[in-house]
């Protein structure tokens, strides 16, 4: 079935890739912009009514919250993106049989994830972070572990359909749920009722991803039943293995790095600095993010179908990933001490937090987008050791032994630090890789590539 029967049209002209990515980024930055943007007003909200020190509480939690949703997923999203967009066309039951094994394995991850989070919230909030005041709400927040996990696959593979308006109309609906819960819940609960509003939002998103994949399923004929789903063991073993495990070195690395953050003196109110800092990095790298989720699927699927398509995605989509990103970094350096106090009195503190972040943003989002030509090959296995080892090495180093003397400076330098250490790694496996492709006369690829 071609995208333009798919999609319900009578012509039979073929969309040209450009217009496929143009068109889904601009349906994927309405979605993201109600997601993210509903995240960066929660915390503009919520810092205001709880205070500088409660504020660092719950972006405390809310961090705990996404490193364990994010580790649960072990990729899934990930991996349905990948080899949805690469056989949906050409072998549709295969894409099934990756989709159920997929679904199967985050439902067993969410609830194990939620689990551990409940069952160890005390001995994170005491031992981790040495606020045992957290205890009761990570306990609060660990539902949301099961729906995070889960909503983390849906979405990976409606990206991998390229069912970006369906993406929107979620994200759309989910943004606002999410900040109107969260913030009521601020406001008549303070941070357990914020975090009780962000629970709640995370089963709503949960419940519409879950109500419109089946139909997006339908439209390229995928069956909604897959004939014996661990013939595709192979897929997870060369694929899904290595990015879980990148994911389940990186994101405890970030968290333990922010762990020492608030371990110091003051670390709950330096942690706060550096969210409220870290919210407009977020916001910097939104387009950029929107951007890359459409084009790996696009990148995916022209490597097998157009060796012209697959560069002109990656020149095109590095080209105003590296524009968009710098323009927006320098304007938030331009209004930083002004963008800061929103926050609250005394979030202006955070201004030298802030240009490092910006720094650090420009090179992450060139990183992250040119790591994508990796990714498409599938060689997992190297960048986990050649690139996210070191990388998140350097960045725990650097921020055991910055931030006792430079607080929330500190942990930005370090983030900084990994990521250029990142880029270079990324720049050099890039070229020696090249762009080549299999083409479009070549035999459908097998789970290793």
């Amino acid at each position: 079935m071609t995208r333009e029967e798919a999609s319900g049209q009578e012509s039979t002209r073929p969309v040209s890739v450009l217009t496929r990515l143009h068109t889904g980024i601009l349906l994927n930055l309405i979605g993201g912009a109600f997601a993210q943007g509903s995240t960066f007003a929660l915390n503009l909200v919520s810092a205001n009514l709880l205070g500088r020190l409660a504020f660092g509480e719950f972006t405390v939690v809310q961090a705990t919250l996404s490193t364990v949703g994010a580790l649960g997923q072990v990729a899934t999203g990930y991996t349905a993106t990948k080899y949805v967009a690469e056989f949906r066309e050409r072998d549709p039951h295969r894409a099934a049989r990756i989709l159920h094994l997929c679904n199967r394995l985050s439902t067993g991850t969410a609830i194990v994830a939620a689990l551990s989070l409940a069952l160890t919230a005390q001995w994170i909030a005491s031992r981790a972070y040495g606020a045992p005041q957290l205890t009761p709400w990570l306990r609060t927040a660990a539902p949301g572990v099961l729906f995070i996990v889960m909503n983390g696959f849906r979405s990976g593979a409606l990206a991998g359909l390229e069912s970006y308006r369906a993406l929107a109309q979620v994200g759309v609906a989910s943004g606002v749920t999410y900040i109107v819960l969260g913030s009521l819940g601020a406001y008549l609960g303070g941070v357990h009722g914020a975090l009780v509003g962000v629970v709640v939002s995370a089963g709503v998103q949960w419940l519409l991803l879950g109500f419109v994949l089946p139909r997006e399923l339908a439209r390229w004929n995928i069956p909604h039943r897959a004939d014996d789903p661990w013939r595709e063991q192979s897929t997870l073993l060369h694929f899904a293995l290595p990015a879980s495990l990148t994911g389940a070195i990186t994101l405890p690395a970030f968290w333990l790095a922010s762990a020492f953050l608030v371990r110091q003196p003051g670390g709950l109110e330096q942690m706060a600095l550096f969210a409220a800092a870290n919210s407009f990095r977020v916001i910097v790298l939104f387009l950029p993010n929107v951007m890359n989720s459409v084009g790996m699927s696009l990148l995916n699927n022209q490597r097998t179908a157009s060796a012209d398509g697959y560069r002109r995605v990656f020149w095109w989509n590095l080209g105003l990933t590296a524009a968009f990103v710098s323009v927006g970094a320098l304007g938030v350096i331009a209004l930083g001490p002004w963008l800061l106090r929103a926050f609250g009195k005394g979030f202006d503190g955070g201004y030298t937090v802030l240009r490092v972040l910006m720094l650090g943003a420009v090179i992450e989002s060139v990183a992250i987008w040119t790591f994508q030509v990796i990714q498409s090959h599938g060689k997992m296995w190297l960048t986990l050791f050649l690139v996210t080892l070191p990388r998140d090495c350097l960045i725990l180093a650097l921020a055991y032994t910055l931030t006792p003397g430079y607080g929330a400076a500190g942990l930005a330098a370090a983030h900084v630090g990994g990521w250029a250490l990142a880029l270079t790694v990324i720049g050099i496996l890039t070229h020696r890789i090249g762009l080549a492709t299999l083409g479009p006369d070549c035999p459908v690829p097998t789970a290793r590539g």
